[in-house]
């Protein structure tokens, strides 16, 4: 057994990486392939094996069932085994700089996966339909004549592709599909006319057509000379108008070009504008299990979990606003309930909420990877001393940012906390850990409401916190946008209002309409108690609300 394989095994870790001299001459050795033992690591999360010999896969990788990450960049890979369909939890798949021609077709059962790159190959035709969580695709450096197929449904994941030095002639209409797509490259390609219809790509921020035997000059000139926005705009108005298509006869119009009524004589309706959607899916065998012990229900009795999967977060920034925004708001700067989110992949294990005197609780804060690991004492005696000196610096008799929470655990003897089996991930109202912190390659979230309060402040806040999660990206494109979107707390406490504004405000609401239909799929998270009993789960049938003004509906698969 190689010595990198035996350290893992031994040490139970969940990643392993090869790459270096040493490897590749043990690669030789064994004949283009991996040390046999590798693919008996069925806990991994994460294979990485780069700039080796390597040439094969062995049909036996369909045993590493967890494994969520697998990269094998910058080998000699000529072809993939069809067990590869079988790793159902990887999400992030790198195998560029190979010498792949095909993928086989078992390759579309990796529906997890988010992030594909198979740049630097020799693949001449791809069909990527089936994979309806892709995100971030790479396909640069090919033999690709056209656009490969990507998944097109009522969600929308994709938000980059890269397709540059292929020889491409021409981009589909189906592209104009991935409503939120923002990234498009199509440079060094054979593309010599672009089609009106590439604008309608509403979310598309940066477009790249450099390297192509472009017709138009002007196009050839503003691609070197401007930004995407203005060739955008240039395409929009004078891009290629491709010859109309012969439309195919419509089943319910006559030769003469009379409708055709149906059997009762009556007019079919049109078919119902998609609805914004949250499905409830039961809580799964890879779930991670929680338990609740006595101190916690004590110290914060209430807590509720659950997961949400396939949320790639294209703005960060402004889902960290979103939670900050809740958090002053419906969790009453926090006296009411905390919010906190982590990347489901950096927890480890089952999870226990607990409580125990804040000298024994250790945790990396959000933000203090630096500083590292410290005691839940030391953190807020720190945060106490900040609070004060920049209390006294800005002559002010307030405090600001995580300072003005903490008097929310003055003179408590326990502090609750979460935890994994390695870490302290959430410090309650205080702080989350830095390790299980959400990042721009985050796609399945943990969420966590945690209140001193009630379980009536953790159900409500959920509540609100996936309905702005569903709405993050999704543009009203007509209707009332305040009404239905992000209407102001002072709007629900006007009582006075004269009926004819009331009954002005209801038709706004009632006539909302979405630029695309999107789905958020939460998937439920079972509590136990301290004796291992089935205390709870979240959420369950009525816990989840729709709003029908806003045209969300909630689905319990």
């Amino acid at each position: 057994m190689w010595p990198e394989v035996e350290a893992v095994k031994s040490e139970n870790r969940r990643e392993l990486k090869l790459t270096g001299a040493s490897v590749s001459e043990r690669i030789v050795k064994n004949g283009g392939s991996l040390d046999d033992a590798v693919y008996q690591l069925s806990a991994l999360n994460l294979l990485d094996v780069n700039d080796t010999p390597l040439d094969r896969i062995s049909p036996r990788i369909e045993s590493l069932t967890h494994l969520q990450s697998l990269l094998l960049y910058r080998n000699k890979i000529a072809q993939l085994p069809a067990t590869i369909g079988q790793l159902g939890e990887l999400k992030v798949l790198d195998l560029s700089g190979n010498r792949l021609t095909e993928v086989p077709g078992e390759f579309g059962k990796l529906r997890s996966l988010t992030t594909l790159n198979l740049s630097f190959n020799q693949l001449k035709k791809l069909d990527l339909s089936a994979l309806d969580r892709l995100s971030v695709c790479n396909l640069s450096g090919n033999e690709l004549a056209e656009v490969p197929q990507f998944h097109i449904g009522e969600v929308h994941h994709l938000t980059e592709v890269n397709l540059e030095k292929n020889s491409i002639v021409a981009l589909p209409e189906e592209l104009t599909r991935q409503q939120i797509l923002r990234v498009l490259n199509v440079g060094d390609n054979k593309i010599e006319q672009v089609p009106k219809y590439i604008a309608k790509c509403a979310k598309l921020k940066e477009f790249n057509l450099k390297g192509n035997p472009l017709k138009d000059k002007r196009l050839l000139k503003l691609v070197d000379q401007c930004r995407s926005k203005q060739v955008l705009d240039y395409v929009e108005k004078n891009g290629y108008q491709p010859p109309k298509q012969t439309p195919k006869e419509n089943p319910s119009t006559a030769s003469n070009g009379q409708q055709v009524l149906p059997p009762n004589g009556a007019p079919e309706k049109e078919q119902e504008e998609a609805q914004l959607k949250i499905i409830v899916r039961k809580a799964t065998a890879s779930a991670p299990k929680v338990t609740f012990t006595q101190e916690a229900r004590s110290a914060r009795p209430h807590i509720l979990l659950c997961i949400v999967r396939s949320f790639p977060i294209a703005n960060l920034k402004k889902f960290l606003q979103l939670q900050n925004t809740l958090h002053d708001t419906e969790c009453n700067r926090r006296q009411l309930a905390t919010i906190a989110t982590h990347d489901l992949a950096k927890v480890k294990g089952a999870l226990r909420y607990h409580a125990a005197p804040p000298a024994e609780i250790e945790i990396t804060a959000l933000g203090s990877a630096a500083q590292g690991k410290v005691t839940a004492e030391q953190y807020y005696a720190d945060l106490c001393h900040q609070a004060e000196l920049l209390r006294k610096e800005k002559k002010r008799n307030t405090y600001s940012g995580v300072h003005k929470y903490i008097t929310l655990l003055t003179a408590r003897e326990l502090f609750a906390y979460l935890s994994d089996e390695e870490k302290v991930i959430s410090l309650p109202p205080l702080t989350n850990c830095d390790e299980t912190k959400v990042s721009a390659t985050t796609t399945d979230l943990l969420l966590e409401v945690t209140s001193s309060v009630g379980h009536g402040p953790c159900v409500r806040v959920m509540n609100v916190l996936l309905e702005r999660m569903l709405l993050m990206d999704v543009e009203v494109v007509s209707g009332g946008v305040a009404a239905a979107t992000e209407q102001p707390p002072a709007a629900s406490e006007r009582k006075k209002k004269s009926k004819a504004i009331a009954k002005e405000a209801a038709e706004r609401v009632a006539a909302v309409r979405y630029d695309r239909a999107a789905t958020l799929t939460v998937e439920q998270v079972q509590l136990y108690d301290h004796e291992g009993k089935p205390h709870s789960v979240f959420p369950g049938k009525g816990d989840l609300c729709g709003d029908e003004a806003k045209r969300i509906v909630v689905e319990m698969a």
